[in-house]
């Protein structure tokens, strides 16, 4: 399998519309509830037809299919409407990345609930960075993160030069979900291996995701808390931190940056990829709201900007840093001792 079949072909981005805005969030459980995706999957329709299908009235259906059309959802030509590649893509049940479930589920959504408690007591009563609560959380994110995180993934295995200046890298992808960075690496350098560190419920996932891409034969798995475990000393010339350490706050954070120190080569590289707010915190504003969800599901987790990262790095060694555009909310951070 090559990276064009990682790649989506289309921009994934637009689901973060359905969390951030209730009137999408609305509008999309309604078109399920309508069963819309699934009647257009067969084939184009016109209103008319839409109208028998789902027994919605035409005024109604009129007003509702304009909107999902306007999101992105549908496409209209003339009185036609049909899928768009995003609701082909992520829409329809049979798709290998469908998240209609995901994205009727309100979790997310009512986290923000508990704002106003995690701001009188500083936080949560339990953090989703311990082993249990991580098991039962981040399953239910991981279909997301893949979709969303795949072309930067892309873009970001380019950056490091994967495949292209580096060959048969030895990748360590701590915290790695899906593996989606990681993935991006193996699938463009053909020659690299990976090892993937993640909770044991969260790794039964993460294996799926790498047989679907055909490449198990490359992956072995290290299953456990990322700050306990004893991380083997294999001269990893690439250490990813795929949106993990805004989960484990400062402190956390600078001791396994000094962990993973000892086991990197000389000339190897620490990819981290996070929300970089400034250093004042006053933006970007997607940055900072994204702190405020870390006040709410975290007990230290925080966002730290470019600067920070680079200051605790240099503490262990690293003296070297680049930032690389990929086409997403920050720029990734790589990180080198030379």
């Amino acid at each position: 399998m090559n990276n064009n079949s990682f790649e989506l072909s289309f921009n994934p981005l637009p689901i973060f519309t359905f969390f951030s805005d209730i009137r999408a969030h609305h509008i999309i459980k309604t078109a399920f509830q309508l069963r819309i995706f699934k009647t257009l999957n067969s084939h184009e329709m016109t209103l008319e037809e839409l109208s028998q299908k789902t027994g919605a009235s035409q005024r109604g259906l009129s007003f509702f299919l304009n909107s999902l059309t306007a999101l992105g959802l549908l496409e209209k030509e003339k009185e036609i409407y049909r899928l768009s590649p995003f609701s082909k893509g992520l829409l329809i049940e049979e798709a290998p990345d469908y998240i209609g479930d995901f994205l009727q589920n309100s979790f997310l959504n009512e986290d923000w609930t508990k704002l106003t408690e995690a701001v009188l007591k500083g936080g949560p009563p339990e953090g989703v960075e311990n082993q249990s609560k991580a098991e039962e959380f981040f399953p239910k994110l991981i279909r997301f993160l893949h979709i969303v995180h795949r072309d930067p993934a892309v873009k970001a295995a380019r950056a490091i030069g994967a495949g292209v200046s580096l060959h048969a890298l030895r990748v360590l992808d701590i915290g790695c979900g899906s593996a989606v960075w990681s993935l991006a690496v193996a699938l463009t350098d053909k020659q690299a291996k990976v090892t993937a560190v993640d909770f044991p419920r969260v790794l039964e996932f993460t294996r799926s995701y790498v047989q679907r891409y055909g490449i198990e034969d490359r992956y072995e798995y290290l299953a456990g808390n990322i700050e306990e475990i004893e991380y083997p000393h294999k001269n990893f010339n690439l250490v990813i931190f795929g949106h993990i350490l805004h989960s484990e706050g400062e402190n956390k954070s600078r001791r396994l940056l000094a962990k993973i120190s000892k086991v990197i080569a000389s000339d190897g590289q620490i990819a981290i990829l996070e929300f970089l707010p400034n250093r004042q915190r006053t933006g970007p504003l997607e940055a900072i709201l994204f702190g405020l969800r870390m006040l709410i599901n975290t007990k230290e987790g925080g966002i730290y900007s470019g600067e920070e990262y680079e200051e605790w790095l240099r503490e262990v060694g690293f003296s070297k840093f680049s930032y690389h555009d990929i086409g997403y909310h920050s720029p990734l951070l790589l990180a080198s001792k030379h």
